[in-house]
C-alpha cells in the first residue's frame, strides 16, 4: 500500500514541477504582452487619460496682434491624451512576426476656456513585452519620421527592473534616462518611482518681435529651449504608468541668453485619475504576479517534496530485498 501511495505522490510531484515550469516559462510570456487595442472596452476603442496643473507662465502670441500682454500667469491647464491601437497594422507580418503593437496617440493642452494651447500626435510601434520602440509601421511624431530610441513613452516593459530606462521624449525626440529612485505606494498599489531630468535642449526656432526681447530689430529669431523634470510612478508588474508629473519649462534663447519664458508649467495626474488607473491595473497585475512567482514557487516546492516522498515510499523495504535475494539464491539450479 505504501508503494502505491509512493507512486501516486511521485506522479503528483512530477506534475507539479511540470506545471510550475509551464506557468513560468510559457503561460506568463504569452500573457505579458501589451494589448493590440488598449481601449477595446472603451467607446470607439479609445482610451483617455487626463492630467491637470498650472502654467505659472504662458506666452500667448495672439495677444501681440491686439496690443495686449502676451504673458499669462498662473493659468489652470488640462492635458488630455487620446490613444487607440491600430490592430490592422499590428496584424501585418512586419509587426506580428516581431511581437509589435502599434498605437496612435493625440494629446492637447487646454486652458479653462477650452482654448488649445498646444497639441501633438505620435504613432508608436513597440515590442509588446519589452516596450522597446521600433521604426516600423509608419511610426512618427506629428507626421514626421524620427529616429526612435528607448522605450515607449506610453508604457514601461512588463516586470520592470530597479534600474534606469531610456525613456523617449516627444519634444526633443531623444531618450534621456529615467532613473529609478525608489518605491512608493499609491492607493494600495506598490509602484516603482522614476525621475527623468532633461536639461535645457533646443528643439526648434521661433521668430518674435524684437522689442519683446529688448532688441531694436523688427523681429528676432531665437532658439526654443525645453527642459523637464518628469516623475513617473510605474506598476512593476505590467509596466503601466500609474501616475506622471512634469515640471516643464520652455524659453526663447537669443545669443546664448534666455530672453523670454514661453512656458513654465507643472502638470500631473489627479487623485481621482490615479485611483482609477490603479483599479484598472490591479487585477491584471495581481494575476501576472501570482502566475510568475507565487504559484510556480509553491508548485515547485510541493512538487519536490511530493516527488522525494513518493520515491522514498515506493522503494522496496530492505527485508523484502533480502528475502528476494535469498529466494533467488536457493532457486538457482546447480550446474
Amino acid at each position: 500500500m505504501k508503494r502505491v501511495i509512493g507512486f501516486v505522490l511521485a506522479g503528483l510531484g512530477a506534475f507539479l514541477l511540470v506545471l510550475a515550469g509551464m506557468l513560468k516559462f510559457y503561460a506568463v510570456p504569452q500573457l505579458a504582452k501589451a494589448p493590440l487595442s488598449p481601449g477595446a472596452d472603451e467607446p470607439d476603442g479609445i482610451t483617455v487619460s487626463v492630467n491637470e496643473g498650472t502654467a505659472v507662465t504662458l506666452f500667448n502670441p495672439g495677444a501681440l496682434a491686439t496690443g495686449g500682454d502676451p504673458i499669462r500667469r498662473n493659468v489652470p491647464v488640462v492635458s488630455t491624451r487620446f490613444t487607440r491601437g491600430d490592430v490592422q497594422a499590428a496584424e501585418a507580418p512586419e509587426a506580428k512576426d516581431n511581437n509589435i503593437a502599434v498605437y496612435d496617440s493625440f494629446s492637447r493642452l487646454t486652458d479653462p476656456e477650452g482654448t488649445v494651447l498646444s497639441a501633438g500626435t505620435i504613432r508608436v510601434a513597440f515590442d509588446r513585452t519589452s516596450s522597446e520602440l521600433s521604426e516600423c509601421c509608419g511610426a512618427n511624431v506629428d507626421g514626421a519620421d524620427v529616429a526612435f530610441a528607448g522605450i515607449n513613452p506610453l508604457k514601461f516593459p512588463f516586470f520592470v527592473e530597479k534600474r534606469s530606462y531610456d525613456y523617449f521624449d516627444t519634444t526633443i525626440l531623444q531618450a534621456p534616462p529615467a532613473e529609478y529612485v525608489g518605491e512608493e505606494e499609491l492607493f494600495g498599489m506598490n509602484t516603482y518611482k522614476f525621475v527623468q531630468n532633461i536639461p535645457p535642449t533646443q528643439y526648434t526656432e521661433i521668430e518674435v518681435p524684437g522689442d519683446l526681447v529688448g532688441s531694436e530689430e523688427a523681429s528676432v529669431v531665437g532658439g526654443r529651449f525645453y527642459s523637464n523634470v518628469r516623475t513617473l510612478w510605474v506598476d512593476p508588474v505590467t509596466g503601466s504608468v500609474i501616475k506622471g508629473y512634469e515640471e516643464q519649462k520652455q524659453t526663447l534663447r537669443v545669443d546664448g541668453e534666455d530672453k523670454l519664458v514661453l512656458v513654465e508649467a507643472n502638470v500631473g495626474g489627479t487623485d481621482a485619475a490615479v485611483q482609477q488607473t490603479v483599479e484598472d491595473t490591479q487585477s491584471t497585475s495581481n494575476l501576472l504576479n501570482m502566475l510568475n512567482s507565487t504559484i510556480p514557487l509553491v508548485a515547485a516546492i510541493l512538487g519536490v517534496l511530493a516527488l522525494v516522498g513518493g520515491l522514498l515510499l515506493s522503494r522496496k523495504p530492505a527485508e523484502e530485498e533480502v528475502v528476494a535475494s535469498e529466494d533467488e539464491e536457493w532457486a538457482t539450479p546447480v550446474q
